[in-house]
């Protein structure tokens, strides 16, 4: 497969991700092409959140409520950020895409951009795949970024058929005494243990990569 591998990194956690599943699809025989997403400017992690912080109080309401988390996925309005001209503006000649981000409130905004200016997608099969800081807490971390991702994409004509999430170990907000709380609450381990490099990444890599192929070839 010719394969466009398209991701927004800021702190290298997504690259290092992205690296990987580069090198698992050339193994497996595929051609990848890259599309760094780079926004047109860079600014503070504190002026991001201040553009989506209305909507936190949603975001902890839809952990404790499935109800409340199904609106809130459903009703999200989801922030954009612009982004440098793209490398291959047009994806439709590639077998198909992957891309990928860190989680942010929900999908980072250059990708959110990128998914919505980029040509080619309707009827793509597409990977996803994401960073977050904490665990792979599911209603916190895993699906408000797999489901956002999925929800967008599908409204743009594409279909998801592969997403791995891996944890970074790191947040700009200085948050990561409360991650690895709850890491070693929820799931006895510590969060070295859903990050690059762990039995959970490498095993999440390559079924991302094996249901790629099923679902493309």
């Amino acid at each position: 497969m010719n394969i466009l591998l398209a991701y927004f990194s800021r702190t290298g956690c997504t690259e290092t991700l992205a690296q990987e599943i580069s090198k698992q699809l050339q193994i497996r025989g595929h051609s990848i092409e890259y599309e760094v997403i780079k926004p047109s400017v860079n600014y503070s992690w504190i002026r991001e959140v201040a553009r989506d912080w209305p909507r936190y109080p949603s975001i902890a309401a839809s952990i404790v409520s499935p109800t409340w988390r199904e609106h809130h996925l459903r009703t999200y309005n989801q922030v954009e950020e612009d982004i440098q001209p793209l490398t291959y503006p047009n994806v439709k000649n590639f077998d198909c895409i992957c891309v990928g981000g860190p989680k942010w409130a929900q999908i980072s905004y250059p990708v959110a951009r990128y998914l919505q200016i980029v040509r080619g997608i309707r009827n793509k099969k597409i990977g996803t795949f994401a960073t977050f800081g904490g665990p792979p807490l599911k209603t916190f971390e895993v699906e408000l970024i797999e489901k956002p991702l999925a929800n967008l994409i599908n409204r743009l004509g594409g279909h998801v058929v592969a997403h791995v999430g891996i944890s970074s170990g790191y947040h700009e907000a200085s948050i990561m005494p409360l991650f690895r709380l709850a890491s070693r609450i929820r799931f006895r381990k510590p969060i070295k243990e859903f990050m690059m490099g762990s039995e959970y990444a490498n095993t999440g890599i390559a079924g991302f990569c094996a249901n790629l192929e099923k679902e493309v070839n």
